[in-house]
Parts: C-alpha cells; structure tokens; sequence
C-alpha cells in the first residue's frame, strides 16, 4: 500500500505540473503578471484530479501496486 501511495502522489503531481505547463506554453508571450492564473490552476487541477480517479479505479485492476488502469 506504501508503495501504491508513493507512485499515485508522484503520477499526480506529474499530471498537475504537466498541464500547468502546457497551459502556461499555450500563452504567447507568456507573462508572469498578466497570465490567468486561476483559469491555468482550474485546467491542471480538473487534471490532476482524473489522474488520482483514474490511479484508485487501478487499485482494483490489475497489479494492486501500480496506480491507474491504463499501464
């Protein structure tokens, strides 16, 4: 279950950065002060929380170690 834990936070946090980042690339020129923060935030965040349904749902599936349903 530890370990179970350990790869479903990093697959999570992975999704989050990820889609933070591709928001933040899709604004050109990017600017630190004008960029819409909470708009890029909502994006990753409706991200990262399918990642974790999608990391429990394969706690069910498959190998009970390794997070999501699509390995």
């Amino acid at each position: 279950m530890k370990d179970f834990a350990r790869r479903l936070v990093i697959k999570t946090l992975g999704v989050f950065l990820a889609s933070l980042l591709a928001v933040m690339l899709a604004d050109q020129p990017f600017n630190v002060l004008t960029f819409h923060w909470t708009a890029a935030l909502a994006v990753a965040g409706s991200a990262a929380v399918l990642a974790l349904v999608e990391g429990l749902a394969g706690r069910f599936t498959g190998d009970p170690d390794q997070p999501g349903v699509l390995r």
